[in-house]
């Protein structure tokens, strides 16, 4: 398994910048590898700016805490819909990765948006959304917990589905539902 080691960018470019790009696609390619971005998760129902319906899974990398967010759109979409064919709906995966020294302001996370097929969404302005993206941070400040995660508040969010690698690899009922 490769490493996903990181120096912090010396751009002044807060995310989009040539390193943020390669390390968001060194991170898709781990989430391939370890199915990350496959496996379903409990569908819920949500707003802007992730979409009416997603999914959220956390787990590790390299022994980095990551949490992926699947986020799912489209003309009157339900849960019910989204169940029947993930891929249609599938808009966005949006991911946090914890990065020692990263953005120790805020928390050492690393912020990307993923279009369906890994490659990354852009701002207006035509940057790569990956590195330290204000939008998310700004959002994510308001999580409670003082650590920009939601999963803490149990009323407006879904349980978040945990998967531990060791036990993914050893649960041969979800490695054939993910075929």
């Amino acid at each position: 398994m490769s490493s996903l080691s990181f120096a912090a960018s010396m751009s002044d470019k807060p995310f989009g910048s040539d390193k943020d790009v390669k390390y968001s696609q060194m991170l898709w390619m781990q989430l391939e590898k370890a199915k990350l971005n496959k496996i379903p998760a409990t569908l819920y129902l949500g707003g802007p700016p992730h979409g009416p319906v997603r999914e959220v899974l956390e787990s590790t990398i390299d022994g980095k805490r990551v949490i992926i967010k699947r986020n799912y759109g489209g003309k009157d979409i339900t849960i019910e819909k989204v169940e029947q064919n993930r891929a249609k709906y599938l808009k966005a995966v949006t991911v946090m990765i914890k990065k020692d020294g990263y953005d120790p302001k805020n928390n050492d996370w690393f912020w990307v948006k993923y279009k369906a097929d890994g490659t990354l969404h852009q701002s207006p302005k035509k940057d790569a959304l990956a590195g330290k993206v204000g939008g998310c941070i700004g959002c994510h400040n308001s999580a409670s917990g003082n650590d920009l995660v939601f999963a803490h508040n149990k009323m407006a969010n879904a349980d978040i589905t945990l998967v531990k690698e060791m036990e993914m690899m050893k649960d041969k009922k979800m490695m054939k539902k993910m075929k």
